[in-house]
C-alpha cells in the first residue's frame, strides 16, 4: 500500500480518507483536474492513501483498514477509472451528516456498454434502477464503489471482511445461470441488513473511462433520469420511487 506525500502523517486522524483501489493503469487528465476539485468542508482534515496492484476487493479491504487505524470520519473511494464532477467531496458529506441513518453515499457513473446503464441496484435481481431524477438522492440497496463515500463507522458494525466476492453455482446450469456478486454490491447488502440506508447522489453524475479503447461513457441524455425535473438536492427519499410520469400530467 502506498501513500502519497500528502498523506498524514502517523498518530494523526483524518477527517476523510481518500482512497484509490489502483489497477496500476495510467489515469487521464481528466482525473487529475477533477480530483483538484474537490475542497473539502471547512476544518475537514483530508488524507489520501492508494493501493495498487491487488485484486480490487483486497485493495478495498486494506483502504478501509487504513482509514479505520487512522480513526477517520469518512472513507471516500475513487477509482482510477471515474472521474468525478466538482465538488462531489463536499456534497456527499452534506448528505451523510444530514441523515444519520445513512452510512454510503456514492455518485453515479454507468456501464461500459451500450447503451450505458447506471451501476445503481434497488432490489436484487431487478438490475439497474432507472426510475429517479438528475439532481436526486435516492435510497438504493446496492451501487458500484467506483465514487463512494462511506462513514467508517460502519466498520465497526460489520464483520470481515468487508469486501469480498461471491459466486454461487447453479443447481441447473441450463435454466438458471450461476450468480456471481461483486464486493461492492455486498458491501452494500451487509450495511442494509445491519439496518442502515445506503444512497445514489443523482447530482453527482461522474464519467466512466475505458482505458481499451479511451472512450468516456456518461449517462445517456436521452434517459429517464433527464427526463424529469431537475431540483436540489435535500434528504434522501424514502424506497419508493419517484411518481412515473404517466401517474401525474405535466405542463
Amino acid at each position: 500500500m502506498g501513500a502519497t506525500p500528502s498523506a498524514l502523517p502517523q498518530g494523526y486522524s483524518a477527517g476523510v480518507m481518500v482512497a484509490f483501489a489502483c489497477s496500476g493503469r495510467l489515469i487521464t487528465p481528466e482525473m487529475v483536474i477533477a480530483m483538484s476539485m474537490q475542497p473539502p468542508p471547512t476544518q475537514l482534515s483530508t488524507g489520501f492513501l492508494c493501493v495498487k496492484g491487488l485484486p480490487v476487493e483486497q485493495a478495498r479491504e486494506k483502504l478501509a483498514e487504513a482509514a479505520v487505524k487512522a480513526n477517520c470520519k469518512y472513507l471516500w473511494f475513487i477509482d482510477d477509472d471515474t472521474i468525478p464532477p466538482p465538488n462531489s467531496l463536499r456534497r456527499l458529506i452534506y448528505v451523510l451528516e444530514n441523515n444519520p441513518d445513512v452510512m454510503v453515499c456514492g455518485g453515479v457513473y454507468v456501464s461500459k456498454c451500450d447503451p450505458p446503464s447506471p451501476v445503481v441496484f434497488r432490489g436484487a435481481g431487478l438490475g439497474n434502477f432507472w426510475r429517479w431524477k438528475v439532481g436526486q438522492v435516492f435510497e438504493v440497496s446496492s451501487m458500484g464503489a467506483g465514487c463512494m463515500m462511506i462513514n467508517c463507522e460502519i466498520f465497526r458494525k460489520l464483520p470481515k471482511p468487508w469486501f469480498h466476492w461471491t459466486h454461487s453455482e447453479s443447481m441447473d446450469p441450463l435454466t438458471v445461470p450461476d450468480v456471481t456478486v461483486s464486493e461492492d454490491v455486498n458491501f452494500c447488502n451487509a450495511v442494509t441488513k445491519a439496518g442502515y440506508r445506503v444512497a445514489a447522489h443523482g447530482g453527482i453524475l461522474c464519467d466512466h473511462f475505458d482505458h481499451g479503447t479511451g472512450r468516456t461513457f456518461q449517462l445517456p441524455l436521452d434517459s429517464y433520469p433527464y427526463q424529469k425535473e431537475y431540483f436540489p438536492e435535500a434528504a434522501v427519499e424514502g424506497i419508493q420511487p419517484p411518481p412515473d410520469s404517466t401517474t401525474k400530467k405535466e405542463e
